[in-house]
């Protein structure tokens, strides 16, 4: 994440070196055949069919990656632990081995395994105006507006006696971000034996008994090897697991009893050469004009054919929360789409308040007011700068929050901007971001714009508009992303752009 300030020298050469990474793109996958960020392009190898899919689960059989997975005849487990189908829930981070009906949208899981990426009971729990976090096994865990709390009263409710299992995705920096925390003894995989599941780093050679796992450092030199044979080096996933609660961590080591390299325990979840795979995470290894990058674990390409929802190219970054779907080529998943699972949405105005708060301002965008959380980000001064805030809302809708990923001056001739997904449709009126927005003043040089940047007409652009709604199988889809430019002095629209 970054605050930048001015616009013009760091934007233009962004924007330079995006246009070089398409070209070259283009020229490296022969032209044509799409139309790069936001165009409409082949779909992955057949809508249906055999499935690789990792991600957040929703309950209902099991809706992950958008799609609905009937459960009822799968072998289910919660780490290696056997289970039924009742004991998978909301939040819970699964893969999952399938097959994708013809629709796109309905399938039959055969395989879910839901994640734990740490087990023991907190030793720092931080309440503050920056967030809430948690500490266990010396692994940072983060809260936040999606995390889902089983049996327990919320964050404040957690205690330093609690013993807690997390379901997550890890960060850029190795954090976990929490999508759900249970305290359940009879819900969690183990509550007799502490866990960490991470990636190896710090060995050396083969099976090293010395590594770090997310910071903290691991003994497994009397460990159990799961299954038996299997070899480990760094960069690969494990699990360990410590039986001498409350001595797990003893002179800052963790005291490993077991260790599973989920590699080879989890042989039925790699996809073959070929194989429609879908992953949902957090980007990691990203740099500007990058084709390759990972999503959580998952080594992720992206090519000129491949086509961004509820986002566009630019909005790729570190710790951007998206689902790459494709097909596996043997060592990557090479994405047909990415689609951003917290829409990336601009904003753009001047500073209307700063409060008390240190990570809040309030921005005033055409007369309308939108809280801003920066994080770790510079709260810019009050007005009368013109000010662009890249970033995700957060939920629930109300009060309307958007947590910031980059500040930056403003383009589009500083005029205020809305960038959001379509949430009702009413005549010419959209509301983006809970805010009713009239489009039919529209009176730019073209007033309407479709997706390649063609003109269109008023009616054509309401006709492609859809808002967000629930498809056949209960699965929520996201509206399209629109961008609407205000007059900086009326406040009306002078320009609606269909950016998905």
């Amino acid at each position: 994440m970054e605050t930048r300030f001015p616009f013009s020298f760091i934007e233009s050469s962004r924007t330079a070196l995006l246009a070089a990474l398409a070209a070259s793109l283009l020229a490296a996958c022969g032209g044509g055949g799409g139309t790069g960020g936001t165009g409409t392009t082949t779909p992955p190898p057949g809508a249906g069919g055999s499935t690789v899919s990792t991600g957040v689960m929703t309950k209902g059989s099991t809706i992950v990656n958008g799609v609905r997975f009937d459960d009822t005849s799968a072998t289910i487990s919660i780490d290696d632990t056997p289970k039924t189908s009742a004991a998978l829930q909301n939040g819970m981070v699964v893969k999952l081995v399938g097959t994708v009906n013809d629709d796109g949208i309905n399938g039959t899981a055969q395989r879910v395994k839901a994640l734990i990426e740490v087990r023991g009971v907190p030793t720092t729990i931080t309440n503050s105006t920056n967030g809430q976090s948690l500490v266990v096994n010396s692994q940072t865990v983060v809260i936040d507006d999606q995390t889902v709390f089983s049996n327990v009263a919320g964050f404040g409710a957690i205690q330093a006696t609690t013993l807690i299992e997390v379901h997550g995705l890890r960060d850029a920096n190795g954090a976990i971000r929490a999508t759900r925390i249970e305290d359940t003894a009879a819900q969690m995989a183990s509550s007799t034996l502490d866990e960490i599941r991470g990636v190896v780093s710090g060995g050396t050679g083969t099976n090293p008994t010395a590594f770090t796992l997310g910071g903290q450092s691991i003994n497994a030199l009397n460990a159990t090897i799961t299954p038996a044979g299997a070899s480990w080096q760094n960069g690969s996933v494990v699990e360990v697991y410590c039986s001498a609660r409350p001595n797990c961590i003893v002179s800052g080591v963790f005291q490993a009893s077991q260790l599973k390299v989920e590699e080879a325990q989890d042989n039925a979840f790699q996809p073959s050469s070929g194989q429609r795979t879908e992953v949902e995470g957090l980007i990691s290894s990203f740099s500007l004009g990058a084709q390759n990058f990972s999503v959580g674990s998952t080594p992720v390409t992206i090519t000129s054919s491949t086509r961004f929802e509820e986002g566009i190219s630019t909005d790729l970054a570190n710790n951007i929360k998206v689902e790459a779907e494709g097909s596996w080529n043997g060592t990557r998943l090479v994405a047909s789409k990415i689609e951003f699972k917290r829409s990336v949405i601009r904003v753009q105005g001047i500073v209307a308040a700063v409060g008390s708060n240190p990570t809040r301002f309030t921005l005033n965008v055409a007369n309308h007011l939108v809280n801003i959380e920066t994080g770790s980000l510079t709260v810019p001064p009050i007005g009368p700068a013109c000010v662009q805030v890249r970033g995700q809302r957060k939920v629930p809708a109300t009060p309307l929050v958007v947590t910031a990923s980059e500040i930056s001056g403003c383009g589009n001739g500083n005029r205020p901007v809305v960038q959001a997904p379509v949430e009702a449709e009413n005549g010419s009126t959209l509301t983006l971001l809970g805010l009713p927005i009239d489009v039919s003043s529209a009176n730019d040089q073209p007033p309407f714009k479709n997706i390649d940047g063609s003109a269109m007409t008023l009616p054509a652009f309401l006709n492609a508009v859809t808002p967000a709604t629930t498809n056949a199988a209960g699965v929520s889809v996201p509206g399209t992303l629109v961008k609407a430019i205000f007059d900086s002095a009326t406040n009306a629209v002078m320009q609606a752009e269909l950016e998905d």
